[in-house]
């Protein structure tokens, strides 16, 4: 199950600048992020025409939460990604999506209680889950699918896949969305499709990490398995080496689309010498 977790247990960097899968700090320091925004920047810090997306409806002052041609074209992406489901919910914030969910249930619900198909297997005891690109899929549908699609930030849409419309027709209707943001998450859904089709992958070198150190590995994500505080020693050796790792031992590692050879023999070396090998 996800967990929550607190940025002030693990002291991260204040970052002024982001390009790909790579951030720097005020002092011009250089880390490689195996975090991404909890799945949301695994496309990247800046997906391929979201900056274009954002200034163009920006430029035509579509930014109010009014109707907009984004709302439909938004649900007609996410119905190509899941045709099992059958409705829908394009809400505010994952907040407003719990809300949601609750009503349809009677039964109150937070972010541990939705199985994570990067930790764990999707059973059908699971009411809700998550949803993550680049998994295989599986046979076990829940009733409620969160998405986490790569729009870095957490003040992209939340996105609910609804599997009986008996359910769905429980749940209060979609909020109405920023057209700056229901544009961009067009763009960026496109672009992950196209990444998920295509023959890039992510690198299968950072295998070797899971070999060596035990740990598990479900496409681009890991889990060590380690303890809380031999994470947080982790956590920090790896922040000292260039190396920016989830603030949670629960939350998975995310391999990078694209990182250097001497970014992963850094990597590998620093956990050898933090394991005393």
């Amino acid at each position: 199950m996800t967990q929550p977790f607190h940025q002030q247990a693990f002291k991260m960097p204040m970052i002024v600048r982001a390009r790909g899968y790579r951030l720097y700090d005020l002092y011009g320091k250089r880390y490689l992020d195996l975090f991404q925004n909890n799945g949301r920047a695994i496309l990247g810090h800046r997906p391929e025409g979201l900056r274009r997306s954002l200034k163009s409806t920006v430029s035509r002052g579509l930014i109010c939460e009014y109707p907009s041609v984004y709302d439909g074209r938004l649900e007609k992406v996410v119905k190509l990604l899941f045709p099992d489901y059958n409705v829908f919910r394009i809400y505010k914030n994952r907040e407003r999506a719990f809300g949601a969910v609750e009503h349809a249930l009677d039964l109150l619900i937070a972010n541990e209680d939705l199985a994570d198909p990067a930790v764990e297997d999707i059973l059908p005891r699971h009411r809700a889950a998550l949803w993550r690109p680049f998994l295989p899929e599986t046979e076990a549908r829940p009733d409620f699918l969160f998405p986490v699609f790569p729009f870095p930030g957490s003040f992209a849409p939340e996105v609910v896949c609804v599997k009986s419309a008996a359910m769905g027709s429980r749940m209060p209707p979609s909020d109405m969305v920023s057209p700056f943001l229901a544009d961009g998450m067009v763009k960026v859904l496109s672009q992950m499709i196209r990444s998920m089709k295509g023959a890039r992958s992510h690198g299968s070198a950072f295998q070797r990490l899971t070999d060596v150190f035990d740990w598990k590995r479900r496409g681009p994500y890991i889990q060590t398995g380690l303890d809380p505080i031999a994470y947080g020693e982790l956590f920090k050796k790896a922040l000292s080496e260039g190396i920016l790792l989830p603030p949670g031992e629960h939350i998975p590692i995310i391999v990078p689309l694209e990182f250097s050879e001497g970014e992963l023999e850094g990597f590998t070396r620093f956990v050898h010498q933090l394991s005393g090998e």
